[in-house]
């Protein structure tokens, strides 16, 4: 398992600074957010190979390319499923296998066949094309999206074909919707090809509140744990969100990166017993 670093994290950075940051620090990979102010659809179609070229020289992988879509709305699916096809498309450049996606509104509970008939056909589309291609697609678990729960993602994987697509598992989105994290991986181990880890609370009123990744919701020493004895071998992709990432994005990012190599060393030495939260 690898650390790697979303680089919405230093959204607060520009692109440039945003890689070299990310190598700074120590990370050996960077998920590239692909919209602005990082790789947004007007860049990747002027300039690739130049951006691909910098994360090269700074010495990075591209653990995935990561896209913000909507795949639930008919009005805008046409124009959702081209975009997705660009960047489908850039994988090769990037030297990366994995495309991580958002299938888009509502929650769950408020989704309707409509909904689920305009993810259904975007899969299909963007299936073929990722097949060709030779890249995976992994669905983020995402609250207030229709992957939101264990059960609604899925629902998602049952029509998709397993060689293509599979879950960018977000632990903490799935423990602010209360599921247990051995029943999570236990359920989708099979169909894992990429991972955010990031951590916090949620209030009453539905509210998130981020904090350092060892404090939170989700019990990470256990969640890595369970990953390892899967025999998962792919990237561990840090998200930063909250007030830390946009005051302190370079500190906040080393600060868990830190925190993610402490547990990744108490895997790694199985005499060493982690305490969540410590």
């Amino acid at each position: 398992m690898r650390p790697s670093l979303f680089s919405q994290s230093l959204f607060a950075l520009s692109l440039e600074d945003a890689i070299e940051t990310t190598a700074r620090i120590g990370f050996e990979a960077i998920e590239l957010a692909c919209v602005d102010p990082h790789f947004g659809l007007g860049m990747a179609r002027r300039e690739p190979d130049k951006v691909a070229g910098r994360i090269t020289r700074a010495g990075l992988d591209v653990s995935a390319l990561s896209l913000f879509n909507t795949f639930t709305d008919p009005a805008v699916l046409g124009e959702q499923i081209k975009s997705a096809e660009t960047f489908i498309g850039l994988a090769p450049a990037f030297d990366t296998q994995i495309i991580k996606m958002t299938p888009g509104p509502p929650a769950s509970a408020a989704a309707t066949a409509v909904h689920w008939g305009c993810l259904a056909e975007a899969v299909e589309r963007l299936v073929a094309v990722a097949r060709d291609v030779g890249v995976r697609i992994g669905f983020e678990t995402h609250m207030r999206q229709v992957t939101d729960t264990l059960a609604s993602s899925q629902r998602l994987l049952d029509i998709a074909p397993a060689d293509v697509v599979g879950l960018t598992v977000d632990f903490s989105n799935l423990s602010f919707a209360g599921e247990r994290m051995d029943q999570v991986i236990g359920a989708v181990a099979d169909r894992l090809v990429h991972t955010h880890l990031k951590n916090g609370t949620i209030d009453a009123s539905g509210g998130w509140h981020f904090d350092a990744l060892d404090r939170g919701l989700t019990d990470y020493a256990q969640v890595l744990r369970m990953l390892h004895e899967t025999g998962y071998d792919g990237y561990l992709s840090i998200e930063c969100l909250g007030a830390d990432a946009g005051e302190r994005p370079a500190e906040t990012a080393r600060r868990d990166l830190a925190i993610l190599r402490r547990y990744l060393q108490a895997i790694e030495s199985p005499g060493r017993r982690e305490v969540h939260g410590e």
